[in-house]
Parts: structure tokens; C-alpha cells; sequence
């Protein structure tokens, strides 16, 4: 498997878990809406959507400087092989 191939499946994977994380993130919105206010239910909802939505960001973030990297080493790669 080629550098490129490895970093491509890297990104893949990346991707693949914010989605996971934006799709718990849609769930428990949903299940806050669905709850009266206040409740420690309700708090500790609260409290992981925001750690996923860190946790999103953070990702995005990584995914970002991770697709740089990426056209980085494909132009490195191109300039090897021209």
C-alpha cells in the first residue's frame, strides 16, 4: 500500500467518525428537545453534547491540516515522479 494509499485511508477514517460523532450529536439534540427543561438528565445530555461537539471540532480541525499534508506529499510525489 502507497503512502498516499495509507494517508487517503486515514482521511477516510477521519471522516467516517465525525460523521458518527455529528450523527450522536443529532440524537442527543433530538433527546433534549424531547425532555422538559432541567433535570440532571438533562445537564448530563448537555454536558456530552458538548464534549462531541469538541470533539467534532477538533476533528475538523485535524482533518483540515491532515488534507494539507496530503496535497503536500501528492505534490512531493508528482515533483518525484516528473
Amino acid at each position: 500500500m502507497s503512502v498516499l494509499d495509507r494517508l487517503k485511508e486515514k482521511v477516510q477514517e477521519w471522516k467516517a467518525r465525525i460523521v458518527e460523532l455529528e450523527e450522536e450529536n443529532a440524537r442527543l439534540r433530538e433527546q433534549l428537545e424531547a425532555m422538559s427543561a432541567g433535570g440532571e438528565e438533562v445537564d448530563a445530555l448537555q454536558a456530552k453534547l458538548r464534549e462531541y461537539e469538541a470533539t467534532i471540532e477538533t476533528l475538523r480541525i485535524e482533518n483540515a491540516e491532515k488534507d494539507e499534508q496530503i496535497e503536500e506529499t501528492i505534490a512531493k510525489v508528482e515533483a518525484l515522479l516528473a
